[in-house]
């Protein structure tokens, strides 16, 4: 559980160099692009232990975990769909083995990105569920947003993250949806091709908190990776696990179905990180050792 899993050689972008409370550090930024929906990993080095590391950015706590080396840091930021273009700070507190605190500043610019819409002809219960359903959609949706507020102290997952199926994407995220004439919310996250009963596989180690059918997502299955990060399996044909399983890396949760608000079998998968809505393939991207999509801006110092 201890080790730097996303300790990547060569894919590192230096940021910048300074010292606080008298220990020295660097940090650096690994990502795909600096644009909305999009997952960075962020690393601290430091020449010395610290007691404790806290940051925030795009106004979500920054969770951070210590590797097996205590003088280096990691962790997961997410940038939410929705986030418009422009200068961002990231805040980091340090607090050193004499237990003195220091705030260290940085400037990060999130590039625009455009994203297509998508035009869904569906059923009309869908895209206007009578009245008699509206408490359970009501209840259902405070039942997710609870789960996602919530963060645990531990980092479930170890090692990189695999894709559920291996199916291709045939929708990608953030797409704007028109259903039945009618403009709705983006894709929070994106379609694999998945034949009906296809083995569904758990993208990292983690607990199940939530087993059960929905209204919109049909049977879904959401896994808690530990601090804040989320996976969510939905329109699942059959259940392999329950809530409070802890499960491992690739083990099967579910067989692929066509439930709730879809007309064929298929996956979709979302992520959430601290509440933020990010691409499950950004995350995928991050872990895996690929490099870089492009060259990164440098995040500026601003202390």
């Amino acid at each position: 559980m201890g080790r730097g899993l996303f300790f990547l050689p060569g894919l590192w972008l230096l940021v910048v160099a300074q010292s606080l409370a008298g220990t020295p550090l660097q940090v650096s930024l690994q990502a795909r692009a600096q644009q909305p929906g999009e997952v960075m990993l962020l690393t601290v080095n430091l020449e010395e232990p610290v007691l404790s590391l806290t940051g925030q950015a795009f106004g979500n706590e920054i969770h951070f975990f210590p590797t097996d080396d205590l003088t280096v840091w990691q962790a997961l930021i997410g940038v939410d769909v929705e986030v418009e273009a422009g200068e961002y700070t990231i805040e980091m507190t340090v607090v050193d083995p004499m237990g003195e605190q220091a705030r260290h500043c940085h400037t990060l610019e999130i590039n625009e990105k455009t994203f297509p819409t998508r035009y869904l002809t569906l059923p009309k219960k869908f895209v206007d569920p009578p009245e008699s359903v509206q408490r359970r959609i009501a209840a259902e949706a405070e039942e997710m947003k609870q789960i996602f507020l919530t963060v645990s102290d531990k980092r479930l997952w170890d090692g990189t993250f695999i894709r559920p199926v291996p199916g291709k994407v045939i929708s990608a995220f953030g797409k704007r949806s028109v259903l039945n004439g009618q403009p709705r919310g983006r894709h929070s996250g994106v379609d694999l091709r998945a034949p009906m009963g296809t083995p569904v596989k758990a993208p990292a180690a983690g607990l199940v908190v939530l087993a059960k059918e929905l209204y919109f997502s049909g049977n879904c299955v959401i896994i808690d990776h530990g601090l804040g990060l989320y996976s969510i399996m939905a329109h699942l044909s059959e259940f392999r696990v329950k809530p409070g399983d802890m499960v491992e890396r690739g083990q099967v949760v579910a067989l692929s179905g066509k439930s709730g608000r879809v007309e064929g079998p298929h996956l979709h998968w979302s992520v959430r990180l601290c509440n933020a809505r990010v691409d499950p393939m950004a995350l995928l991207g991050i872990s895996s050792g690929k490099p870089l999509t492009r060259t990164l801006g440098a995040v500026r110092d601003s202390k």
